[in-house]
């Protein structure tokens, strides 16, 4: 650039920052389309935001790939010289998207991914709790706060000290100062966010088992459509990740099976494993002994699961959220999404498949080998009525999507999964989608502490048996917790009624859940499809079906 770096917003830079946002786009986790092959990238806004040192912006634009639809994404940047330029380069050099050379003054500087700069968080906050809209080139910044902001605001003021996490997620999260949290939305689309729509629906009626809503910035383009940028909450202190609370409880049951007498080791119980998850039958001793106290932890969450569906579908005059009946027109239309599923990520693991390891390519060539089996399994959906309602779900419920909380639980993240359009995340389903999808997180979580272990562990024992054990754990664990969910919702119309129809929904919504995360770790994390794979044998086994 000549004069100044946000010269790259205009002209000839723009095009240059275009082409390094292309190259550097697939090294980010929440850049959704790694497995696609980019054609351009196109730049319409960029906003400045208010802040206190470097000039700001945020960038919105659009990815259009070879083939398929194209994707929009927002990206906040800056551009830091001298020690701030060493200080991003040291701690955040993935966040660099390109270098700039200014020739009047022959400084060099770094342009960055700026959720990083307290600056930025600064004002992102302060935009929302003032609710000052922004003007843009084709649009307009419009924040909103709620009571839980505006007493933060008189209580402790907005010089919050902001820390942005360094997990590799869908979103970007920043934390200020253990008072609120922020998601940062990458890929957005026209419409609200689940995440945004549901806080508000369960903050206006008092849920207290998720965060309550404090505030939220949305863009609206020039045809007023809104788009949803951020999310911001409360934060609740004091709590932990369930998901790695989880893995010690795996940890600990797999050392007390590794103590246990040669036969009792080699043989677990695995043989009622299939009849277990909706068998109404006392669970045998000898299991809670090793498994231990998770296994109240598992019908907390049960509870908290039927307590947040319940609110969900508790407002008839609220069109969004106001349960509506199955049909056969949508069970139809789920039986041809789940086809279209399984046959786009079973045809991206035929695509993928070379690149694999030899054993994860002998798993690939099993689950392939099983389309026409998934296929016949889902058409169960539409072999006979369902006499249920649908209602607004979570959306994207697993292990990773509830903090513990003391003895409890709190329920978070309602964006809904990340590969699927709005539309479909904002459209009603079974309530069992969101109990299928904790139930396969518990699978999955049995199989990844087992992917874990130090060698020794095990040492004696097959890979079969270690198996058998991470299926024994799930399914005892998962029954505990579908019981206590099925005891709490009682006779909720969200519920097929007769058991026969609650096991084909459930298997369905198992499957499905199976089918997607295959595609998302191929797209995301293929050094854990090893896990997904095993996941969705343990479902599709014959000999003990689920």
């Amino acid at each position: 650039m000549a004069r100044d770096w946000v010269e790259v917003l205009e002209g000839r830079g723009l095009a240059s920052l275009a082409s390094a946002l292309q190259q550097w786009l697939p090294t980010r986790r929440w850049f959704r389309g790694k497995a696609r092959t980019i054609e351009s990238v196109g730049i319409f806004e960029h906003i400045s935001v208010p802040t206190e040192g470097e000039k700001t912006f945020l960038l919105l634009f659009r990815v259009n790939y070879i083939e398929g639809d194209s994707e929009m994404y927002v990206l906040p940047i800056a551009c830091a010289f001298g020690r701030r330029a060493e200080s991003i380069a040291g701690k955040w050099p993935q966040l660099i998207v390109a270098q700039v050379a200014l020739k009047r003054s022959r400084k060099i500087g770094l342009l960055y991914d700026a959720i990083v700069s307290r600056e930025f968080c600064h004002a992102l906050l302060t935009l929302m709790a003032q609710r000052h809209k922004i003007e843009g080139h084709r649009g307009e910044l419009e924040p909103e706060s709620t009571g839980v902001l505006q007493r933060i605001r008189r209580e402790q003021g907005l010089e919050i000290k902001p820390k942005v996490s360094k997990a590799e997620q869908s979103n970007s999260s920043i934390i200020y100062d253990s008072s609120v949290i922020l998601k940062f939305f990458r890929r957005i689309e026209p419409g609200v966010n689940p995440e945004l729509e549901i806080e508000r629906f369960l903050s206006a009626r008092n849920f207290s088992h998720s965060p309550r809503l404090a505030g939220a910035l949305e863009y609206h383009d020039d045809g007023d459509r809104a788009s949803t940028l951020a999310v911001l909450t409360s934060f609740i202190p004091g709590c932990h990740d369930a998901w790695e609370d989880t893995l010690q409880a795996l940890n600990r049951f797999y050392q007390q099976v590794g103590r246990l007498p040669g036969k009792l080791r080699l043989a677990p119980p695995v043989s009622q494993a299939g009849s277990a998850l909706l068998s109404r039958g006392p669970l045998p001793q000898p299991p809670r002994d090793l498994i231990g106290s998770y296994l109240q932890d598992a019908k907390t969450l049960g509870r908290r699961t039927a307590s947040l569906h319940l609110a969900l579908a508790s407002d008839p005059s609220d069109p969004a959220f106001r349960a509506e009946p199955w049909n056969p027109a949508a069970q139809q239309s789920m039986f041809e999404s789940l086809r279209d599923l399984t046959r786009h990520d079973l045809q991206l693991l035929r695509q993928r498949g070379p690149t694999l390891s030899p054993d994860s390519q002998a798993l690939a060539q099993r689950v392939m080998a099983l389309e026409p089996l998934i296929l016949r399994r889902f058409e169960k959906i539409i072999q006979q009525p369902i006499a249920a309602e649908r209602i607004r779900t979570h959306g994207d419920f697993h292990l990773g999507q509830v903090l513990h909380h003391g003895s409890d639980f709190l329920i978070i993240d309602f964006e809904g999964e990340p590969a699927i359009s709005l539309e479909e995340r904002r459209s009603k389903q079974s309530a069992l989608r969101d109990v299928a999808g904790m139930i396969y997180s518990f699978f999955y979580a049995a199989n990844a502490a087992l992917q874990k272990l130090p060698r020794t562990q095990f040492s004696r024992v097959r890979s079969e048996i270690q198996a058998d054990w991470a299926r024994y754990w799930s399914v005892r664990v998962g029954a505990a917790f579908l019981r206590t969910y099925l005891e709490t919702a009682g006779t909720a119309p969200f519920l097929p009624t007769g058991e026969l129809a609650m096991k084909i929904m459930l298997d369905v919504e198992l499957l499905r859940k199976a089918i997607y995360e295959l595609g998302y770790e191929l797209n995301n994390r293929p050094d854990w499809i090893n896990v997904s794979f095993r996941v969705l044998l343990d479902l599709l086994d014959s000999e003990n079906p689920l």
